[in-house]
């Protein structure tokens, strides 16, 4: 039983290891090492697998292993907690720059950042006044309890300023009115003094002159508009992005209360009077602090107000005043107050006579100092994850949270940071930085992340740049060679610059489509060669069913066979050797021939084995004439016993063949002869000879002369043609002119047959009577002259 358990260990341990090698994947050793539980073999002479699991080296003998380094966490800059105060700069987050070392895919724990409330920390407070007749109670109280606000904030820091503003409506319709009346008096009562209408003047910078701070408060006048809803959108955006005029200090926190009674004009408002050009977000203040472009520019958007206070961190304080405060309160700015930086859900509200907002003031800012909400500002990668741990609340457990409250210049606070690295590859950016800050505050802790993604064999002083190990065309690092650019190769010995086509184009395609172009070569397929594979090596002649006869006899070459010793011809089918074509007097094919894949080829007029026997030598046709004649056509010089004992190997034939025996394949020579007899005739006959015997075929017709011409058949034939051609013309001349007289008379006929023939008149015809007629006389004698 324990031998089986073993066993499914083993399977088990084994392909667990093989899960772990496949996803131990990478070409160098930091793109190895970026997958979590990889190792790298960096010896020279390791052949196996080098990206693997640290126990798969050690089992392939790998003995140096590169391993996964850790982070490494630095404190640039880490000045301690400071209370601020003349000539002293508050300190309340630390450290101010950390440099950090990361890991790719691996977590990054417990990243420390401390915070406390400095006592003495600056603070920029600006009042942005409602200047409506129904808030004239906020500018009284303001001017009343300035010193009590200003003793009330020096118990909580030192080192405050204020400054002042009052906005109310574009000065247009139907937004403020624009007849005479209102513009003389714009409260509507001449008794009661207002202000010229106006959108918003900034009127006092920040300063921690108290006196100069009452001065314009009290310098406040109202004024009126013409509907219910005011402009101090308008201002508050000035206010917010015009941080050289207002007097924003770098290092303070910064609050604006935002008073009024009423609802607040927004983006899209402004089309009502025509205005249609959005609002930019920038400073448009004169010299007087009068903002300029009101009545060209919309209100700002409640998306705009937003983004301006995040990225001026400046903390908004609504107080609402009037009859009405609770009603407006939870209708408008409660909502937009909880969307500002500074944590307040909802906003205060002012009594009857504005007197309590000297605990509106002191107790925001208490609340704005008592609280962190540290915020992360925007991180360099979507692989890149940054969260934030706190223990505030519960004093042991650290929950995830960004926000500590309950604050005390003796209660301090700390916030871990886990930042966690998903990178699947070595970005091309390997360095990036972002900033953590308290909400509000220009506070910030700069983090600077460093992906390591190189092993310490890859740089200085391990690594060999263009290594004679990689050919000098390459750096050597952890065991491997790192090629130049346009070189390839385990030892970077390929050149790999230019384009295939370059290299080993052709008409036909790279490498003539029958092989790979590596290192600017061709690496043929099989059955090709070339230095472009333009050579098929199997398209060569066959032998006995094999390439150039088979390895024994030769190889194809480029279309060709390329024979080995003692063989010749296009296919190696021919020994070297002469001794088969040799006679028995050593001489090569009798001097008649020449000796061609070990048989003799005969040159023309001998034939045998070796070329021994004359075909054509002069006299085979004038022996073989007697016996034809006589035994074709009984003459000649042989009687017939002659005939019949001297040619017995002669016969007679209507055709002559060319073989002996038609249709079956002898090796013979036929010699064709044509002699000429006594009688000027021509005898036809063919000798067939044969290793073994001679036969002569005789055609059984000759050809004679024909006799010559009797001149009595030429006359009389040349007589009798002349005639017989006299006569044929004659009968075509009489036939022509029997037809020409028929078509003649055959029209003489229609024409009498015409009437109108009858009734023409004879143009040569003279009448038998003349008349004359007398001058003289009027009567006409007719009768009397007529003949």
């Amino acid at each position: 039983m324990d031998g089986v358990i073993l066993f499914f260990g083993l399977i088990l341990l084994y392909s667990i290891s093989n899960v772990c090698t496949q996803y131990c994947t990478g070409a160098r050793c930091g793109n190895c090492l970026i997958n979590d539980g990889c190792a790298w073999c960096k010896d020279l002479k390791y052949s196996s697998r080098r990206c693997a699991t640290e126990n798969q080296l050690a089992v392939d003998g790998c003995s140096a292993i590169v391993k996964r380094k850790d982070h490494i966490v630095q404190l640039v800059q880490d000045d301690d907690f400071s209370d601020g105060g003349p000539g002293l700069e508050p300190v309340q987050i630390k450290p101010q720059k950390i440099k950090i070392k990361l890991i790719p895919n691996k977590r990054l724990n417990n990243v420390m950042v401390f915070y406390k409330i400095a006592k003495n920390f600056p603070l920029d407070l600006y009042f942005l006044n409602d200047a409506s007749y129904t808030m004239r109670q906020l500018a009284s109280s303001l001017n009343r309890l300035a010193d009590d606000i200003a003793s009330d904030i020096a118990t909580l820091t030192t080192d405050f300023r204020f400054g002042l503003g009052t906005a109310m409506d574009k000065v247009i319709n139907p937004f403020t009115r624009q007849d005479p009346k209102y513009l003389v008096s714009p409260c509507g009562d001449s008794a009661i003094y207002c202000d010229l209408p106006y959108s918003f003047i900034h009127r006092q910078s920040l300063t921690n002159n108290i006196a100069a701070f009452t001065r314009a408060v009290r310098n406040v006048n109202t004024t009126g508009n013409q509907d219910a809803t005011e402009g101090l959108f308008d201002g508050l955006m000035q206010i917010m992005v015009c941080g050289d005029r207002i007097g924003w200090r770098k290092k303070a926190r910064r609050m604006i209360i935002y008073a009024t009674d009423i609802n607040f004009h927004q983006a899209g408002d402004g089309r009502v009077a025509g205005i249609l050009q959005p609002n930019d977000g920038l400073c448009h203040l004169d010299s007087q602090g009068k903002y300029t472009m009101a009545e060209i520019q919309d209100y700002p958007s409640v998306g705009q107000i937003l983004q301006k206070a995040r990225e001026n961190n400046i903390n908004v304080i609504f107080v609402i005043g009037g009859a009405n405060n609770k009603l407006v309160r939870s209708l408008y700015y409660d909502k937009l107050a909880a969307l500002l930086p500074g944590g307040f859900n909802n906003a205060s509200e002012l009594t009857t006579d504005a007197s309590n907002i000297l605990d509106i003031v002191g107790n925001s800012y208490r609340r704005l100092r008592e609280t962190v909400n540290l915020k992360i500002g925007k991180v360099p990668s979507r692989e890149l994850d940054v969260e934030i741990y706190t223990n505030c609340r519960t004093g042991q457990e650290l929950e995830k949270t960004q926000t500590c409250t309950g604050l005390t210049l003796e209660k301090w606070t700390n916030f871990t940071l886990d930042i966690i690295s998903n990178i699947t590859r070595c970005p091309d950016q390997r360095v990036s930085n972002f900033t953590l800050f308290p909400e509000g505050l220009e506070e910030l802790v700069e983090i600077e992340i460093e992906h390591v993604c190189d092993c310490d064999c890859q740089l200085e002083p391990e690594v060999e740049p263009d290594s004679d190990k990689c050919s000098y065309n390459g750096t050597y690092e952890c065991g491997i060679c790192n090629c130049n650019p346009g070189w390839i190769g385990d030892q970077c010995e390929c050149d790999d610059r230019g384009t295939a086509e370059e290299a080993c184009g052709t008409p036909n395609g790279i490498c003539n489509n029958a092989g790979n172009c590596t290192c600017r070569k061709c690496e043929c397929f099989d059955g090709y060669s070339g230095d472009k594979c333009e050579c098929n090596d199997m398209n060569c002649r066959n032998y006995n069913k094999l390439l150039c006869g088979g390895p024994d006899r030769g190889r194809c070459d480029c279309g060709k066979c390329v024979c080995n010793a003692n063989y010749t011809g296009e296919a190696c089918e021919c020994l070297m050797s002469t001794a088969s074509c040799q006679t028995n007097n050593g001489t090569v094919c009798s001097g008649n021939g020449d000796c061609v894949c070990g048989r003799c080829q005969c040159r023309s007029g001998f034939r045998g084995e070796v070329c021994d026997k004359c075909t054509s030598c002069p006299g085979i046709c004038q022996n073989n004439k007697d016996c034809a004649e006589c035994v074709a056509f009984g003459s000649g010089i042989y009687n017939p016993t002659e005939c019949t004992q001297l040619c017995t190997n002669v016969r007679t034939a209507p055709i002559l063949e060319r073989e002996i025996f038609p249709g079956q394949h002898t090796n013979i020579t036929i010699k064709s002869c044509i002699i000429e007899d006594d009688q000027k005739c021509f005898i036809s006959f063919n000798v067939y000879d044969s290793d073994s015997s001679q036969e002569v075929v005789v055609k059984d017709t000759k050809r004679c002369p024909a006799g010559s011409p009797d001149p009595l058949t030429i006359g009389l034939s040349i007589s009798g043609a002349i005639f017989l051609l006299g006569l044929l013309l004659l009968l075509i001349w009489k036939l022509l002119t029997m037809l020409y007289d028929n078509m003649e008379y055959s029209r003489f006929e229609s024409e009498i047959q015409n009437p109108v023939w009858e009734r023409s008149k004879n143009p040569i015809y003279e009448g038998c009577v003349t008349t004359v007629e007398n001058p003289m006389r009027e009567e006409h004698c007719d009768e009397e002259l007529m003949n």
